[in-house]
């Protein structure tokens, strides 16, 4: 004689919770992975050469979630007129500003991108895990 299968009803429950659980992971995936695009609070360039430009994003802070990594560089990234900036600039921080400090020159006439910011333009753009403090 074999064993009777048991009569299990989940009924809908289960299958509305489990659609809930996965819409509400799916909406933290999307929410985790959000980039923010910011323009710098203001660009200098180094007083011995006049070539290393020092962008600094005053009232500006990481947006450290679950995953911490050990470099700042992996939480952003640098764009000159729209031209991606790749290991060539170190990022220190603070509790209310990031200063992104470049090791070389990036440009052939930098006095143009400074002047080019101070009348306004967007000539450096930052992208990445990055929120205004509020």
């Amino acid at each position: 004689m074999a064993r009777k299968k048991p009569i299990v009803n989940i009924g809908s429950t289960q299958k509305k919770r489990d659609r809930e659980f996965f819409k509400d992971f799916v909406l933290e995936v999307i929410e985790d992975t959000f980039i923010f695009e910011v323009k710098p609070t203001s660009i200098s360039l180094d007083d011995d050469t006049q070539t290393l430009f020092t962008l600094v994003l005053n009232g500006y802070r990481f947006v450290y979630e679950d995953l911490v990594v050990s470099d700042s560089k992996d939480y952003l990234d640098v764009y000159l007129y729209g031209v991606k900036q790749i290991e060539n600039y170190d990022v220190t921080f603070d509790s209310t500003s990031i200063t992104i400090t470049f090791t070389e020159s990036i440009t052939r006439i930098p006095t143009d991108v400074v002047s080019d910011f101070d009348a306004g333009k967007n000539s450096f753009e930052i992208k990445g895990k990055i929120t205004e403090i509020v």
